[in-house]
């Protein structure tokens, strides 16, 4: 399970999104196909911040509501033996990806991707793929994300580094303009359900590692090394402090060579997100 996944998957199963009166399905689909399924009305809402934020830079009436993770969760693993000056070949799931991001800011930390190397990079299209061909030892590093990051360093394989420090938009919550007018209630409710479901996980460690062991089938220290990573790069606030997200979105415009002025507005949408923390703050005082 992805961190950025961990509060609807974890908040599912602690019925705290039946609380929030939300029957809440989960559909696994690659990410690009789903923001075209929301776009289209067949979703009501998506996780994929990331990409949601770079459709609605092109026009898409899409806004996120908030931001699961604000610091990315990857880490370059290599064969048995690797160091940062070998590595030739890494593989990430997409070119362009946040995960080819990650792979380049490793490798910079390692004193590589300078004008004169030549390392090559690998689609391999997801994380489990990613993991599956540094087994087969067909590439020399790939980024992993948890579960697989724990799994290969206990398999034997090289840590090479983290981008746990890398600011960015890996996860969140996003939804349709007009759903926001129409289904407002609807909405705040799914956002007071993740705010929850975020303390909840990084409050509840044992709780935690022992739902990743049964749902997942996952190996013990698997399980409590993927909970330390999930723990260390959560925004429980589920905000961001507006100069990232102005970085974030400077860099979405110029990889899809949007030159016009799009306001921050159109992008992000967080107003729901403050008032449901208002909401909240003022219940606990109570």
């Amino acid at each position: 399970m992805k961190p950025d996944a961990s509060p609807y998957y974890f908040g599912k199963d602690k019925r705290i999104f039946e609380e929030e009166g939300i029957d809440l399905e989960l559909i696994v689909i690659r990410p690009p196909l789903g923001i075209t399924a929301l776009q289209a009305g067949e979703l009501d809402y998506s996780a994929a911040a990331g990409l949601g934020m770079r459709a609605a830079l092109r026009g898409a009436p899409l806004r996120a509501l908030m931001f699961i993770q604000t610091r990315l969760s990857f880490t370059l693993a290599g064969q048995p033996g690797m160091t940062g000056q070998k590595i030739a070949t890494v593989g990430v799931s997409g070119i362009g990806s946040l995960a080819h991001y990650a792979a380049l800011a490793v490798m910079k930390k390692l004193g590589r991707g300078g004008p004169a190397d030549k390392v090559v990079y690998i689609t391999t299209n997801t994380t489990a793929q990613s993991y599956a061909v540094l087994v087969g030892k067909a590439v020399d590093a790939v980024i992993l994300s948890p579960p697989y990051t724990s799994m290969a360093t206990l398999a034997g394989y090289a840590d090479l580094g983290n981008a746990f420090d890398m600011r960015d938009i890996q996860g969140g919550f996003v939804a349709r303009a007009d759903h926001l007018q129409q289904k407002r209630e609807q909405a705040k409710s799914m956002v007071r359900a993740i705010l929850r479901s975020l303390d909840y996980i990084v409050k509840n460690e044992s709780e935690v590692v022992g739902y990743l062991q049964k749902e997942f089938g996952l190996d013990p220290k698997v399980a409590g090394d993927s909970y330390k990573i999930i723990k260390q790069v959560l925004n429980t606030e589920g905000d961001v402090e507006e100069p990232v997200l102005k970085s974030v979105i400077e860099t979405m415009k110029k990889d899809a060579q949007v030159t016009a002025d799009v306001p921050l507005d159109r992008i992000a949408d967080l107003s729901l997100l403050r008032e449901v923390k208002a909401e909240l703050q003022s219940k606990v005082k109570k």
